[in-house]
């Protein structure tokens, strides 16, 4: 069949090699798990990064004086949308003389 020394060279090659290719792989799929979550992770903090700067800008042009009634309407709209909060809703109703949903219900077709 062979010279043995000469098979059991070559059976431990194969075996290294199979071994290598087994590792290798291995490592592979977990950087690209790693990889996943961190992008996933990244993305997840980006959305809420998206959702503070929207926030803010909205009760920017809302407090604003240089920004008009159906401005600061659309800009309430945005930010109730977004998760705004109690105080900016009583600040809009104030502002439009009633609670500012059910003015917008009544004059908004959006």
């Amino acid at each position: 069949m062979g010279n043995p020394l000469v098979m059991t060279a070559l059976s431990s090659l194969i075996s290294a090699l199979v071994a290598a290719v087994v590792s290798a792989v291995v490592m592979k799929v977990r950087v690209v798990r790693k990889t996943s979550a961190d992008a996933k992770r990244e993305s997840e903090e980006l959305k809420k990064l998206i959702v503070q700067n929207t926030l803010m800008t909205c009760r920017l042009v809302i407090y604003s004086d240089k920004f008009s009634i159906d401005e600061k309407l659309e800009a309430y709209i945005v930010y109730r949308d977004n998760g705004g909060n109690h105080q900016t809703k009583t600040y809009m109703d104030g502002l439009v003389g009633m609670d500012v949903d059910e003015y917008l219900e009544k004059h908004c077709k959006s």
